[in-house]
């Protein structure tokens, strides 16, 4: 493997790590605290650099699987209320989607950007509906009581993980210098930061849908009785 090709490849990484870091602040979003932070504080501490680098990829695995448990969810809790207010085409849609993510190794950038605008357009799909929508009952009723836990858990967890991706990019970026001498290494490190760069350049537009769907979704419920104080509590935390 050439080893000016893996530099070229970091240093482009790096540059555009720095450019979702700078996005990141612009939408507020770099001061969430997250539960891997603390973590990625010591995986470039060790003496070791192979350590190091294995300490940053089972982090990325882990953010990984986290970004997909939130996607999944979201994509759930659209498709439950799509399908209640009568938009079936888009409910099927959004939950053929929702279950790749399910399966926890979608990192693909074509797919999240494809995901991405799903998402948007869910999310004004489902505020016209409900903001004219009737009461509901029956199998209705029950399709927007089951969405409650998953809008619960994905904005649980999805609100965390724009801090999480900016502090592990941050850490890879330190450690990319360290690696140029190692190409296979080198080239497992410029991988997980393309994948890292993509969904961080992804998540104010997810996290702004998943807020504004949430906020839509839990005035109509409270409005019709509906217990969503596990929704509200998560949206107030954040």
């Amino acid at each position: 493997m050439n080893s000016k090709r893996i530099h070229t490849g970091l240093i482009g990484l790096v540059a555009a790590g720095l450019l979702v870091s700078g996005q990141a602040q612009a939408f507020g979003l770099d001061a969430i605290k997250s539960v891997a932070g603390a973590a990625l504080n010591t995986a470039t501490q060790g003496n070791s650099n192979a350590a190091d680098n294995s300490a940053l990829e089972q982090q990325h695995s882990d953010l990984m699987l986290r970004f997909n448990a939130s996607m999944n969810n979201m994509l759930i809790a659209q498709a439950k209320t799509l399908q209640a207010t009568g938009n079936t085409d888009a409910a099927t849609q959004t939950m053929n989607a929702a279950q790749q993510y399910a399966i926890g190794g979608v990192s693909d950038s074509d797919v999240i950007l494809r995901d991405t605008r799903l998402t948007s357009t869910n999310q004004q799909l489902i505020q016209n509906a409900l903001s004219q929508a009737a009461a509901m009952s029956g199998e209705n009723r029950a399709a927007l009581i089951e969405a409650i836990p998953y809008y619960t858990a994905g904005i649980q967890e999805g609100t965390k993980l724009s801090g999480a991706f900016s502090q592990w990019i941050n850490n890879a970026q330190g450690a990319a210098g360290s690696l140029l001498s190692n190409p296979m290494a080198a080239a497992q490190l410029t991988s997980s930061l393309g994948d890292a760069t993509t969904i961080a350049r992804n998540l104010p537009a997810l996290l702004s849908a998943w807020s504004g769907t949430s906020q839509s979704f839990m005035s109509y419920a409270s409005a019709n009785q509906l217990d969503v104080s596990t929704l509200q509590t998560a949206l107030n935390a954040n």
